[in-house]
């Protein structure tokens, strides 16, 4: 008899995570909420998964008594399912409302499912004392990062390291023949250059004018040819080709779909907002910029409460500085241009790269297993 699982996803790297989840346990029945790519997979849509999102501070008080009503609805909707497992991705405003409601809701009858949560959240970052609360909430608490559980078991939640999924999906070889086949241009042995100006509108409405000046002096500084290849974020193509205007020339916009990984892998070089992707090229063994700029007042706040140490995940995770960081007044086109020129002729740093990407491969792989192989390793054991 196949057993029934629920899964919820409200973002898109959320969805990228549950396609990921479905996918290696076709066996199992998925019921619940995610985007396109969870859909492809089969999953059974209970709600739309715009009705889940956008959880965010700026979000709260207008759309709070919307979010309260769909978890209310989500939760009944899941009780007349009964599932045995009950994953939750990310997305911790919402799916934590939504344990909280279900938990209380099967307090009294007998039904009695299990509560995983994918991706822990970053309270260590700037929030500790909300981690008490995670006790008693899900069953188990899935970590991508090994710096996390031992801070979460203080609390005693159960917390399990089960890898990084960037190790198995950024971990590849160079392919310039593959690259420039789908940039639809001849490979002329330049640098390539990877530019990421971020997922969200407001960060490539600041950062962009800043790569492009940054572009312009690189151009007049390095004597070698240099094709600079700007990864755009699939909601952000049309903002993207707005704001270059008269400066395509000198970039290429790469939009395709499910290629992040090919590009990252064959860069010679990145200038990279802060994020995910400064661990994506960390790993592809790609020297790197990371950068970020944000109103005077976030970057005030972000300053008081969060370690900028620990902003940069490759930094974080060895402990030490392995990529550049420019933030805010440091993050202008004459500062990030002398720290490339510096980055290609320094040789040595290029062996650190690679040695750095050796490590953060290990410490980001648990048992000596893949991302994938743990999460159905922990599912079939919650099932059991």
């Amino acid at each position: 008899m196949r057993s029934k699982c629920v899964i919820i996803a409200g973002e898109m790297s959320a969805d990228i995570l549950g396609s990921e989840i479905i996918s290696n346990n076709q066996e199992i029945d998925w019921f619940g909420v995610g985007g396109p790519l969870m859909k492809a997979n089969d999953l059974t849509s209970i709600i739309n998964w715009e009705k889940i999102s956008g959880f965010g501070l700026t979000d709260v008080i207008f759309r709070l008594p919307a979010l309260i009503f769909n978890a209310f609805f989500l939760a009944n909707k899941i009780i007349d399912i009964k599932p045995k497992l009950i994953i939750t991705v990310d997305t911790k405003g919402f799916n934590f409302l939504l344990i909280k409601i279900i938990r209380k809701k099967i307090k009294n009858i007998n039904y009695k499912p299990k509560f995983i949560h994918l991706v822990a959240p970053t309270v260590w970052a700037w929030r500790p004392n909300r981690a008490k609360k995670l006790n008693g909430l899900v069953d188990k608490l899935l970590c991508l990062f090994p710096n996390e559980t031992g801070y979460f078991r203080k609390f005693k939640i159960n917390a399990e390291f089960v890898g990084h999924p960037s190790v198995q999906n950024f971990s590849l070889k160079k392919d310039r023949k593959s690259l420039f086949a789908l940039l639809g241009i001849p490979d002329n042995e330049e640098i390539i250059i990877s530019l990421l100006p971020g997922s969200r509108a407001s960060e490539v409405r600041r950062l962009l004018p800043v790569l492009i000046s940054t572009v312009a002096i690189l151009k007049n500084k390095i004597k070698k040819p240099i094709l600079f290849v700007l990864q755009a974020a699939s909601n952000q193509e049309k903002l993207i080709k707005n704001l270059l205007n008269n400066s395509s020339d000198n970039i290429i916009v790469f939009g395709q779909k499910n290629t992040g990984p090919l590009l990252t892998s064959t860069s010679d070089y990145s200038i990279i907002t802060s994020g995910t992707a400064t661990l994506e090229y960390a790993l592809s063994g790609v020297p790197s910029i990371a950068i970020y700029k944000t109103n005077l007042i976030s970057a005030a706040i972000g300053r008081k409460i969060i370690n900028m140490n620990n902003i940069i995940l490759p930094n974080w995770i060895l402990g030490k500085k392995v990529m550049d960081f420019l933030f805010q007044e440091e993050c202008n086109a004459k500062k990030i241009s002398e720290t490339m020129v510096s980055l290609i002729s320094d040789k040595e740093q290029h062996k650190k790269v690679n040695n750095f990407s050796s490590d953060l491969k290990k410490l980001l792989t648990a048992n000596d297993k893949t991302f994938n192989e743990n999460l159905s390793q922990t599912i079939k054991q919650s099932l059991i």
